[in-house]
């Protein structure tokens, strides 16, 4: 296994780019920098952002089915990571991450429905005391949605962790997200999905059409006629739902953008393809069910695997976050829920698509660094399961991310390198030659023992065709408190295993033999010692990504 050296400290670092960018906060000289023959401008970043996309809902990730042209022209003229793995499974700590560049376990966002602690220092904060325009339309999920009631947040600390709580803007104690929000100088905001969208565009909605709440729900739209949970197709008109509000506000504030000298960060993030399966028309009925494949499951799949996948799949197990108790689903349903999720995934690429129109027309593509990336992904149906939890397979780890930024980055390439949602924020402010933010500090005896405030690692290396790889080794964590498990997975470029710390099980799958994870190798005796040595390596790497924030701000 590789290693990373500090020469001047000695101390070991994973593996990549040099020690000595990490400890500076910047992999190479910031490519906004490295513009010869015209001044220097710092770029814009236009970061799109889906809710719960699978890696493989895109045709220019060999989807033959599902029809994305405008991400998919985003990826000719961009990088396209094919391995890009999360941090956390889940909406809530994912985001967090984010935004704060640290592991769930760094910045405490351990699972859904723990609000991020707004001490920490975030990527939208430093860009915007480094000079930017900072704004953001749509889902952010950085607080709780619920348990939060109206008649609670007596002080400011409280009403702080309810500032996105469902209750609290319904009863009309919250009608917008504080300035400078996370960073964020501005927001238009949407929370949830489907028929419990809230925030910002719930009010705009009522005004356009008093009657366009109820028009959200699935007692409004059309029901499929195999009854698969959750599915339907909505009533509301197209042209007001929230994808479209999004792209709507976000080229509202690219207009208002136009000539500013002052260069923006803005995050666009739209709330599907996340369930409930409810596109409008016409998106709703661009796919044929039974033109969609089945999902990767096979019978007795179940048996070689932890107990709590067959509890949640027999529904006996409670329940975890984001998700329901499992129900073995018949294929005329998935099928049905798999067309409806295409539709969302279309609609979203539609809006990108006059998003990316509007910044041509703007002039501001050769100024802007285009990102699209998920919070995660969904199992949609893979190994008998719905959606997101503690089962640590490709289509929930896995998702898009693509970086475009015209004459700077490389243009139509794919990268099979590891990467992860821990390397996009260090990556935005290197782009931006903007430090990362370590908190108030003493000087330490020897500045160069101070470990890296981040664990992640700039891609610009990646972006710019001047590195072929950046890590060896990922982490994937989650706790789930409703079933007490603590699930900890190491990803290389062959293995992946999952161990539940206290338990005996676990999870090894080899790509080279099985490439679907139809196989647990945890207990075959012919992979022991390799178990053995990746659960090493996965506990390094545990103690390696452990945040050095917070900096002790006194000797004692």
């Amino acid at each position: 296994m590789g290693e990373r050296r500090n020469p001047a400290s000695g101390l070991a670092h994973r593996d990549g780019v040099s020690a000595e960018s990490i400890v500076s906060g910047a992999a190479t000289e910031p490519p906004a920098r490295r513009q010869e023959g015209r001044p220097a401008r710092r770029p814009n970043f236009l970061v799109f952002v889906t809710d719960e996309q699978r890696a493989d809902h895109l045709g220019c990730a060999g989807n033959r089915v599902v029809l994305t042209p405008n991400i998919d022209d985003l990826a000719r003229r961009g990088v396209r990571f094919d391995r890009c793995y999360v941090n956390n499974p889940l909406c809530q700590p994912a985001r967090a991450t984010l935004f704060t560049g640290l592991t769930a376990r760094g910045h405490g966002v351990r699972t859904n429905g723990i609000p991020l602690n707004p001490a920490i220092p975030t990527m939208p904060d430093a860009l915007r005391r480094g000079g930017y325009r900072t704004h953001a339309v749509g889902k952010l999920h950085l607080r709780n949605y619920s348990g939060q009631s109206p008649g609670a947040a007596a002080n400011e600390a409280e009403m702080d962790h309810a500032l996105e709580s469902r209750a609290m803007w319904q009863a009309g104690r919250i009608g917008s997200l504080p300035p400078n929000y996370e960073g964020l100088e501005t927001t238009d905001f949407a929370g949830q999905h489907g028929p419990l969208i809230f925030g910002d565009y719930l009010t705009w909605l009522r005004g356009q059409d008093p009657d366009g709440p109820r028009l959200l729900t699935q007692a409004a739209g059309d029901v499929p006629a195999s009854g698969a949970e959750e599915s339907w197709t909505m009533a509301l008109p197209a042209d007001l739902h929230y994808n479209t509000w999004v792209a709507e506000r976000t080229i509202a504030f690219l207009r208002r953008q136009r000539g500013s000298e002052r260069p923006f960060f803005l995050w666009c993030s739209f709330p599907d393809p996340h369930y409930p399966y409810c596109p409008p028309r016409p998106w709703a009925d661009i796919y044929r069910p039974e033109a969609v494949a089945l999902p990767n499951r096979r019978d007795g799949e179940l048996d070689d695997l932890p107990p709590h996948f067959r509890m949640l799949f027999e529904g006996t197990g409670g329940r975890v976050s984001g998700r329901r108790n499992a129900t073995r689903i018949r294929d005329d349903q998935m099928r049905d829920i798999i067309a409806l999720t295409y539709g969302m995934v279309s609609m979203v690429d539609h809006e990108v698509g006059r998003v990316m129109a509007e910044v041509d027309r703007l002039g501001l593509r050769d100024d802007t660094v285009v990102v699209l990336l998920s919070d995660h992904g969904d199992m949609m149906g893979d190994h008998w399961m719905l959606h997101k939890g503690p089962f640590h397979f490709d289509g929930l780890l896995r998702t898009p991310m693509i970086w475009s930024w015209p004459g700077r980055f490389a243009e139509g390439s794919v990268v099979g390198a590891l990467v992860g949602h821990l390397d996009f924020a260090p990556t935005v402010l290197d782009v931006a030659g903007v430090p990362i933010p370590e908190g108030t500090t003493v000087d330490p005896p020897i500045a160069s023992e101070q470990p890296p405030p981040w664990p992640g690692v700039s891609l610009a290396p990646l972006l710019m065709g001047e590195a072929t790889q950046v890590h060896e080794q990922l982490i994937v964590e989650n706790d789930e408190d409703y079933l007490g498990l603590r699930v900890r997975t190491l990803v290389t470029e062959q293995f992946q295993i999952t161990a539940y710390p206290g338990q005996p099980y676990g999870e090894l799958f080899d790509r080279a033999s099985d490439p679907m994870e139809t196989r647990n190798f945890w207990g075959d005796a012919s992979y022991e010692a390799l178990k053995k040595d990746l659960l090493v390596r996965l506990m390094e790497e545990i103690v390696l990504t452990d945040s050095a924030l917070p900096r002790r701000t006194a000797t004692a």
